[in-house]
């Protein structure tokens, strides 16, 4: 029912710091907070030169755990949790951190333990927490078991966890995002459209989200429109293999073959899209072998 490549987010942490399978979510760097518009709420497609850069500056050792994590550095994030495990076992930020590092760990069973435990603590943070921030931290975890309800392939609690996660900050950009994707993958192309129309509006130059917008418009076999969401993507993420993919589809229903081929040629992947590339560039050559040779002799001049 659900295809690969779901393009899912972590939400990590408060709003200040924080897409195939679902066992994958979005490994698709991002130089630049200009092109996230999840920057402020997920760590998941910073660079490296991006944490680095707060970790240079950050002194919460929530937030450094959370950065090391990202970084791969596993071992790392949970001992700086370990160290203050003390004082924080009611604060459900905290549990979050834990059960995000065992998460990205791919050790889910604890990721969901620890996750539980949040939950647990938000319920019962009575007065030492502010209702905003027990609904923050609700918010938060509840995503990230939506995540992890998708690696089990249990897409109608996955989608139930990102509503919820919608309904009690809806001010958050990620559990719309992951919403989106659901939409997508279970090709209700217009109920992910009216969501990332609204999300564009909050920053329309997220790879992400003009990706999928291009991808939506392919479907409803609206060229042009999809040829303009990849016309915005900035230049250095044109080489993205899903991107390519787009891209090379959409040169062909312009009939330009030849520009579609020579992408297709100089970004073929050892990745999850390097199979659907190389049978897309298979059939632009079929396509340019059926032209006359004529048209094949204007395609190269054109190009």
């Amino acid at each position: 029912m659900m295809k690969k490549n779901l393009k899912i987010l972590y939400t990590t942490s408060l709003a200040l710091l924080v897409t195939g399978c679902a066992g994958t979510s979005f490994t698709n760097q991002i130089q630049n907070d200009k092109y996230d518009l999840l920057a402020e709420e997920s760590f998941m497609r910073y660079n490296t030169n991006r944490l680095a850069g707060l970790e240079s500056t950050n002194k919460n050792f929530i937030s450094l755990a959370l950065i090391a994590c990202h970084q791969d550095k596993i071992s790392k994030g949970l001992s700086l949790l370990e160290a203050s495990m003390h004082e924080n076992k009611s604060n459900p930020f905290y549990w979050n951190a834990v059960g995000t590092c065992y998460t990205l760990s791919k050790d889910l069973t604890k990721g969901i333990f620890y996750y539980e435990l949040g939950l647990e603590a938000a319920r019962e943070s009575n007065k030492a927490l502010s209702e905003s921030n027990r609904k923050t931290a609700e918010s938060v975890i509840t995503n990230n078991l939506g995540l992890i309800h998708l690696k089990f392939k249990r897409f109608d609690d996955a989608f139930d966890s990102f509503k919820k996660s919608n309904l009690l900050t809806p001010n958050y950009f990620t559990p719309q995002f992951n919403t989106a994707q659901l939409f997508i993958e279970f090709n209700e192309n217009n109920k992910a459209l009216t969501i990332l129309k609204n999300l564009e509006t909050k920053n329309s130059a997220d790879i992400d989200l003009l990706y999928s917008l291009a991808l939506i418009y392919y479907r409803k076999n609206d060229y042009d429109t999809s040829f303009s969401y990849v016309s915005k993507i900035q230049a250095d993420y044109l080489n993205r293999a899903d991107i390519v993919g787009i891209y090379a589809f959409n040169l062909m229903k312009k009939n330009k073959l030849v520009e579609a081929k020579a992408i297709l040629e100089k970004r073929l992947y050892a990745n999850e899209y390097n199979r659907r590339n190389e049978l897309i560039l298979e059939e632009v050559n079929q396509k340019i072998k059926d032209l006359p040779k004529e048209e094949q002799n204007k395609q190269i001049e054109v190009k």
